[in-house]
């Protein structure tokens, strides 16, 4: 008995199991209990797509439990939504349930049977058979994209013309366009369509890529009230280089049965049937075509070796300035106007920052902020200005950097200068740039701009010779000086002796009272014995055969040389004390040699100044002519290319001038004028800066180069100390001054030794051992000084193009730097700030520091 109790409970398990599972829910349990009635489903739509969604509506007499979804969907046709409607109809008095589906499937599809639960009854409705179409291809009308042409630049405008063409089907049968062109999702591609400017009887709205547009249409004239052809001109332009293939584009409406006859009842708006759907009750079909793929290559753009900020405007191209007032006071706010036409549309034209251009930086405050006006060729860009000083005399050319695609290469295109008459405001002549907010530059203290030309000085150019030579001639001029040092030490003790040592300087004045005296001269043999009673520091009048005798025998004098004075002795004796005058010859021999040692000194000194003094005056012809030059520029209307080119060429007249040592100062400072005037501030600081190891304490100089600074549009950073910025040709003459100073003071150290002169041996020569090892230190290293010399140019990551830019910003015009390294055309270089990055040689000026 215990064995069986466990199988027992086992089949009561299976059989509560079973019981449970056969119970029908309480719906089951209602749906099978309830009386069923069949229920008519009306269909909204005449015609079903499979893109679309379909609406069927049944009418229910009470509120009912809606089927689950997924239990009514086939493989057919799928329903998305049943929406039982909680409120009964006023009118009928019925439950409204709303039912959307959409067919899986072209051809014949059935709507499934759907079972509403109400408290009473469950309402089952009739299956229903539909008729399922798809777009059909037509061959009543044509689509077709032309490109302009399909090889282009990177950002180059390129015209696509849409064309749709029916000669068959009426307007008024077309709804519900369909157009979206897939290229319009491209992130690499910008699309642009103009605006239309044909007569408004030609106009018609499109709907095209999710825009609102305005084509032309143009009518058959067989029947005004066909399509005709609809026309639409597309612009685009490709951010990145590449072959790109516009994928086939298609068209599609609904056609319906019958034609409207309010088809663009008002020909500029967008109220016309394309932009209308087609209503569900409606019987219609649906047709396409298709525009066939294109293949467009888009080339890079060559590298842009100009040194001019591109504008990102292709030709052709013109460019029109106008202002609206000529007359005008300083720090007025003024109005001008760009005009920029072309073939590109209004979308497509900017411009750079006017405030970067060349003839705007000095005069003017230009505002970055513009406006743009569509105009029928292009656009109209409006800007403001305000007039600095009251020598402008002209709103300059503009000048615009653009890419010819026809050539393959960048052009330059320019506008005309405007004369203006620039009066003076509350007795204001200028207004200091600082006085605006924001302005980007600050004026120098001298507002008016540069200073005038420095005028020739003979002594200043002697001075420049000499300090040329003494550059130029570094490693000579210090070993002379050190050889001079050694040459004049024997003489400085010399001296000291003579000082400090009473016996000594009457034995050398003797000496030197003996060597003067010619040696056929009476005279020489007393000169003699005074030199014999100094040296032996014996009386004059008392000196004898004898003290001759002892003296020369202390010296161990050859016999010859004693018998020598023992002879003169005699002789002076029988001369002085007897009746025999000899006759003394002498000869003039020395004083010939030395008057013509004198002479050739002389020539030579002559040689030296007529050099300094005359060679400027072989060579002025630069100089006159590039004063010439530069009068005449400021003869020609200001701000023109007649005045650029004329200061352009007087500032190379006048650098020629200074490599000849024509003036070499005042030509250096006048070619940074001419650069100056002709917009040229990176030519204008070098040339400045070169000017400064000729005129170094020149405070005019100084605020002229502070003048070209201020023009400069990028803002960077002094890092370098002031001793990094010494140019070497001022280390070079330092160390020059100081050697000299050094060794003289040495001298004068050796032939005083006092402790101040001692003290102050050791600081010079402490001072010229640091400039000396930061001269090495310097030369070694190699370095030059530069500036760019192109309105902009991007600095590179190596020396090559295809290298990645090191800044996003480009470098501008007088932007300065040091040359670290040079390779081929590229110089790799270090900013003010210590930034590095190469740049291209022929966009820069170096010099030498």
């Amino acid at each position: 008995m215990r064995r069986r109790i466990p199988y027992i409970l086992i089949l009561l398990s299976t059989l509560l199991t079973y019981a449970q599972d056969s119970v029908p829910t309480a719906v089951e349990v209602a749906a099978v209990a309830l009386p069923t009635q069949a229920v008519e489903i009306k269909l909204k739509d005449e015609v079903w797509f499979t893109d679309r969604v379909g609406t069927a509506v049944i009418l229910l007499e009470e509120l009912t439990e809606p089927p689950e979804i997924w239990s009514s969907n086939t493989p057919e046709l799928n329903i998305l939504e049943i929406d039982v409607l909680a409120t009964a109809n006023e009118i009928t008095g019925k439950f409204p349930v709303v039912i959307r589906f959409i067919p899986q499937k072209v051809g014949t599809v059935t709507l499934p049977a759907l079972t509403f639960t109400g408290a009473t009854t469950a309402y089952v409705t009739r299956t229903a058979e539909l008729l399922v179409s798809q777009p059909q291809l037509s061959t009543e009308m044509a689509l077709t994209l032309r490109p302009a042409k399909q090889r282009v630049y990177i950002g180059e405008p390129l015209r696509l013309d849409f064309s749709w063409k029916s000669t068959t089907i009426h307007a008024g049968e077309l709804k519900a366009l369909k157009l979206y062109p897939d290229f319009f999702n491209d992130p690499n591609i910008e699309i642009v369509i103009p605006r239309n400017t044909d007569i408004e009887a030609q106009q018609v709205g499109l709907p095209i890529g999710g825009r609102r547009v305005i084509a032309t249409r143009t009518r058959s004239q067989q029947n005004a009230d066909l399509l005709g052809q609809i026309d639409l001109p597309i612009y685009m332009r490709f951010t990145t280089p590449g072959i790109y293939t516009l994928p086939e584009t298609r068209i599609e409406c609904a056609r319906l049965n019958r034609a409207s006859n309010d088809f663009a009842r008002y020909a500029a708006h967008f109220n016309n049937a394309l932009f209308e759907s087609v209503e569900s009750d409606k019987f219609y079909a649906r047709i396409y075509t298709i525009a066939p793929a294109i293949e467009i290559e888009v080339l890079p753009l060559p590298a842009n070796e100009t040194g001019t900020e591109f504008s990102g405007i292709f030709a052709p191209v013109d460019f029109e300035v106008s202002l609206n007032r000529t007359e005008i006071e300083i720090g007025q706010l003024m109005q001008f106007d760009i005009k920029v036409s072309g073939e590109a549309p209004h979308g497509m034209l900017d411009l750079p920052q006017l405030s970067h251009q060349p003839g705007l930086r000095e005069r003017f405050l230009i505002d970055d902020e513009r406006g743009r006006l569509w105009h029928k060729d292009g656009s109209l860009f409006r800007a403001r200005f305000r007039a600095l000083s009251t020598t402008v005399r002209a709103f300059p050319s503009l000048h615009f950097l653009i890419f010819d695609p026809a050539t393959g290469a960048y052009q330059q295109r320019s506008t005309t200068a405007i004369p203006l008459h620039t009066n003076s405001s509350n007795n204001q002549s200028f207004i200091p740039l600082k006085s605006y907010k924001g302005a980007a530059v600050t004026l120098t203290n001298q507002p008016e701009g540069i200073w005038h030309n420095l005028k020739a000085n003979r002594m200043n150019d002697l001075l420049n010779s000499l300090f040329d030579l003494l550059s130029q001639n570094f490693w000579l001029s210090t070993t002379l000086t050190i050889v001079a040092f050694f040459g004049l030490l024997p003489f400085t003790r010399e001296q000291r002796r003579r000082a400090n040592d009473r016996r000594y300087r009457q034995r050398a004045d003797a000496y030197k009272q003996f060597r003067k005296v010619e040696p056929s001269s009476p005279q020489k043999w007393p000169a003699f014995v005074d030199f014999m009673a100094a040296h032996f520091d014996r009386p004059r009048a008392a000196w004898t055969l004898s003290d001759s005798l002892e003296a020369l025998r202390s010296i161990n004098a050859p016999k010859d040389e004693v018998d020598l004075i023992t002879d003169l002795h005699l002789m002076a004796d029988a001369r002085d004390f007897g009746s025999q005058q000899p006759l003394i010859k002498t000869t003039q021999l020395d004083a010939v040699a030395k008057r013509v040692a004198k002479t050739i000194s002389q020539s030579a000194l002559l040689l030296l100044l007529v050099t300094q003094f005359l060679m400027p005056e072989a060579q002025a012809s630069d100089w006159t002519e590039a004063e010439l030059l530069f009068t005449q520029a400021q003869a020609e209307a200001a701000g023109g290319d007649a005045a650029h080119a004329l200061y352009s060429a007087a500032a190379f007249k006048f650098q020629v001038a200074a490599e000849s040592f024509n003036h070499p100062g005042e030509s250096w400072v006048n070619a940074g004028n001419a650069w100056f005037q002709a917009g040229s501030v990176g030519r204008a600081i070098a040339a400045y800066r070169t000017a400064q190891s000729y005129r170094p304490f020149d405070t005019e100089l100084g605020q002229n180069l502070a003048a070209a600074r201020a023009m400069t549009l990028n803002d960077i950073q002094q890092a370098r100390p002031w001793w990094q910025k010494v140019p070497t040709h001022w280390l070079k003459t330092a160390v020059i001054l100081l050697n000299l100073l050094f060794f003289g003071m040495l001298l004068l150290a050796v032939r005083y030794r006092h402790k101040a002169l001692c003290a102050t041996v050791a600081t010079v020569g402490l001072c010229l051992l640091v400039v000396a090892g930061y001269l090495i230190l310097r030369v070694s290293e190699k370095q030059a000084a530069g500036a760019v010399i192109v309105d902009s140019l991007y600095a590179k990551k190596g020396p090559n193009y295809a290298y990645a830019n090191a800044f996003n910003e480009p470098l501008h015009d007088g932007t300065e730097f040091l040359v670290v390294e040079a390779r081929a055309k590229w110089s790799y270089v270090e900013l003010s700030d210590g930034r590095r990055c190469w740049l291209l040689n022929d966009q820069t000026i170096q010099f030498s520091l």
